[in-house]
């Protein structure tokens, strides 16, 4: 119905938005021009019953007045129930009477036609009424979808510039985090920079999961691109990565352990079924009990401790080590998850060959190459899209073209609609 403005001809730096304004002016004309069709055809079904009524009670009246007639005629009043009529009504004769009481009831099947097309009438016309109100209740203004969709059209600049923003914000709080991170390779921070380091993560978090619900609010109405969002899911997905893979750091540093103590005891156990530590066992007691006196006896004795200590395998360690750092870097730039995967580390090289330790801390190391991975995809994702992306507050900053496109992109017919057709 509504012809596409030809843009191929269009030249300048606004033809995309001429292009997205036309669009949306066109598919809102359309909704209109369907909704006023629409209505102007349950005007014209609603004018066709008001017809129908009134014809029908313009005969209902002829038939009542020519009743009327015949009452004034034949008793004097049109009024049956008056006692002049009454007594009028005695007096006739018995055909008179008759063409009486015809008459009467063409008059009584005259007020029941009349009122029976007035409440038709009445019943059509609410029905009309519903129908009519249905329709206007659609997408151009009146549903609760539109209203959403036409207050973000209406304040999209604004809501632009908050995200750019925003995003800045959660860039630069990002790199002061990691610059704390940086310090940690050289230094321990304090506990002060630790929670201000972990205040500014969860603040960037908030920031994200924000921009990602606002950009999917405006890709639905067909105010912004699924680029975005997908950027946002992207972005979310990386942090959740760095999560879990901490969170499975912490879990392998535990099953490691767990294992460790667990093999220690069997060693132990081990070192004292073979046969060496049992001649040496024997000669310690065999040389006890040959001691001349108890100052020798109990320097053997000695001897003897001293070996079980030295042949009892090392405990599973009960404090963190200090990670190096390059273990912090590779941990994601985190020295509490680097000092679990070091621990995991450091037992499964004291319990070698045990292969539920060896398991565990393979476990922790896969999830540190993970957290390492979203640390440094996660920041490289964010300073590349703060790099090449378009800006709405700084329209002269440098720009990627292409990739602005890709972030704007919207399939044809995007968007909701509480649009009833």
């Amino acid at each position: 119905m509504f012809a596409r403005t030809d843009t191929d001809e269009l030249k300048g730096k606004y033809v995309e938005e001429l292009k997205k304004g036309s669009d949306k002016l066109k598919s809102k004309l359309e909704k209109a021009a369907g909704r006023y069709e629409k209505v102007s055809s349950k005007l014209t079904e609603w004018a066709g019953c008001l017809e129908e009524a009134q014809s029908e009670t313009a005969r209902a009246l002829t038939s009542a007045k020519e009743a009327q007639d015949t009452f004034q005629a034949l008793v004097g009043t049109t009024d049956l129930d008056s006692d002049a009529a009454k007594k009028a009504e005695k007096d006739l004769v018995a055909t008179k009477r008759a063409e009486l009481e015809r008459a009467r009831t063409t008059f009584e099947n005259a007020k029941k036609r009349n009122n029976r097309a007035v409440e038709d009438y009445g019943n059509d016309a609410r029905r009309i009424a519903d129908k009519i109100r249905d329709i206007i209740d659609d997408a151009v203004e009146d549903g609760f979808w539109s209203w959403f969709s036409n207050l973000i059209e209406r304040n999209l600049k604004a809501i632009k510039i908050v995200l750019e923003i925003a995003g800045w914000v959660a860039t630069i709080l990002a790199a002061v985090a990691l610059v704390i991170m940086i310090a940690a390779l050289f230094m321990v921070p304090g506990a002060g920079w630790l929670a201000a380091m972990a205040i500014m993560m969860k603040i960037g978090t908030a920031i994200a999961i924000a921009s990602t619900v606002t950009h999917v609010a405006m890709a639905a109405t067909g105010n912004g691109g699924w680029g975005d969002v997908v950027f946002d899911v992207v972005g979310l997905l990386t942090m959740g990565m760095g999560t879990v893979a901490g969170r499975g750091i912490k879990k392998g540093a535990d099953a490691v352990r767990q294992a460790s103590v667990k093999a220690g005891r069997q060693q132990a156990k081990d070192v004292k079924m073979t046969q060496a530590y049992k001649d040496k066992m024997s000669k310690f007691e065999a040389d006890k009990a040959a001691a001349p006196n108890k100052r020798v006896r109990d320097g053997i004795q000695k001897q003897q401790d001293a070996y079980k200590k030295s042949q009892k395998p090392k405990g599973a360690a009960q404090d963190l080590p200090n990670p190096s750092p390059k273990e912090i870097l590779k941990a994601g730039g985190d020295r509490d998850l680097a000092a679990n995967l070091k621990y995991a580390q450091n037992e499964a090289v004291k319990r070698a060959g045990d292969p539920a330790t060896n398991a565990a801390a393979r476990s922790a190391s896969r999830n540190g190459t993970l957290a390492f991975g979203t640390f440094v995809g996660g920041t490289l994702i964010d300073w590349t899209d703060k790099t090449i992306a378009p800006s709405d507050v700084v329209e002269e900053k440098p720009k990627v073209g292409p990739y602005g496109d890709l972030k704007d992109w919207t399939p044809i017919n995007t968007g909701m609609s509480d649009y009833v057709p």
